[in-house]
């Protein structure tokens, strides 16, 4: 696993990305019921840091992400990139902005065109833009290449011929292009073998040294998303459960669901060794067409009374930096998990 990488002596505190009540709907085939995929989440991305996103799959994560980088057009809410609408921009100011906010998807494979060399690929977004000569293009095509840890030569390779780190290397290389502010990471190590992710995370944690990177890093992998952000926020079904810096979230989780998740990471001891117990979620996550009233895991928390299934839990502040939408929550602070 690479060091404690992403952010920590970066962030300057600036607000890069903004967003405030985001939801986004789907409409269904018939288009007579919708998808909630995210359902009103409220957060900050501070230039330079590493804001990490955790959940179960179905949670909203991905789409969250698409979002952010406008691939998704949100059905309500605020978004603001650097205090901006982009949506309020003309076509061709948001063409231009959208350069500096952009994404890596989990499949290096199918991120990549397979009838493209791989300088080809990475100098699409170049290429898109236009605004500067072939030979110049070629030039900083080369040059993330060689960032990025791949040999020159590579360049006249396609996809096929190249292992899933190396291609996810070729993708990171392409985003590197247009310098962006921000890169949204959709489990980017999730299809890489073990011995390849420490490899591509320390490359990770190198860019935003030297280029002064902002990371949104979205993940299932509770190891992975603890080591690398300098703030955590778990999400499920749409919504956000809690937020708060990473150490103190992996530390001392105060959102039921939060706990849950943590205690099922893998831990390397006999289960006689082992100081805690895990904790057992019942069911699967409900449906984002018809999401539980009141609190959304109010149907798989141990701790769920009347009022979870009442009333939509409010999201506050209940110590610095440490949000939740819970109505336990200061009781679940004042003292540690069952």
């Amino acid at each position: 696993m690479a060091d404690r990488i992403m952010g920590s002596q970066q962030t300057t505190g600036g607000k890069l990305v903004q967003v405030h009540d985001l939801r986004i709907h789907f409409r269904t085939g018939k288009g007579l019921e919708t998808v909630k995929a995210v359902d009103g989440v409220d957060f900050d991305v501070r230039a330079g840091e590493t804001f990490g996103v955790i959940g179960e799959s179905g949670s909203g994560k991905s789409t969250l992400g698409r979002a952010l980088v406008c691939l998704t057009k949100p059905t309500g809410g605020q978004l603001l990139h650097s205090g901006v609408d982009p949506y309020s921009l003309s076509s061709k100011a948001l063409k231009n902005a959208r350069r500096e906010f952009q994404i890596i998807f989990q499949d290096p494979s199918a991120a990549l065109d397979p009838r493209m060399t791989i300088l080809r690929s990475v100098r699409q977004p170049l290429d898109i833009l236009g605004d500067i000569d072939a030979a110049e293009r070629n030039r900083l095509a080369f040059e993330a290449i060689d960032r990025v840890g791949l040999p020159a030569e590579y360049a006249k390779r396609y996809p096929h011929e190249l292992s899933g780190g190396q291609k996810q290397r070729v993708n990171i290389a392409r985003a590197l292009t247009l310098r962006p502010r921000l890169m949204v990471c959709d489990e980017v190590v999730a299809a890489l073998d073990v011995s390849i992710q420490a490899d591509i995370l320390n490359l990770f944690s190198d860019l935003q040294r030297e280029f002064g990177l902002t990371y949104v890093f979205i993940t299932h992998d509770l190891g992975v998303v603890s080591h690398v952000s300098d703030r955590i926020a778990v999400m499920y079904l749409g919504r956000f459960m809690e937020m708060g810096p990473a150490d103190q979230v992996s530390a001392r989780p105060l959102h039921p669901y939060t706990q849950a998740l943590l205690s099922s990471e893998p831990v390397p001891l006999p289960l006689e060794m082992r100081s805690d117990r895990r904790i057992i979620l019942e069911g699967e996550i409900p449906s984002p067409i018809s999401p539980p009233s009141g609190c959304r895991f109010r149907t798989r928390c141990r701790y769920a009374i009347d009022e979870c299934a009442r009333t939509v839990p409010a999201w506050r502040e209940i110590e610095p930096q440490r949000f939740i939408a819970c109505h336990l929550a200061e009781k679940l602070a004042a003292s540690p998990p069952d």
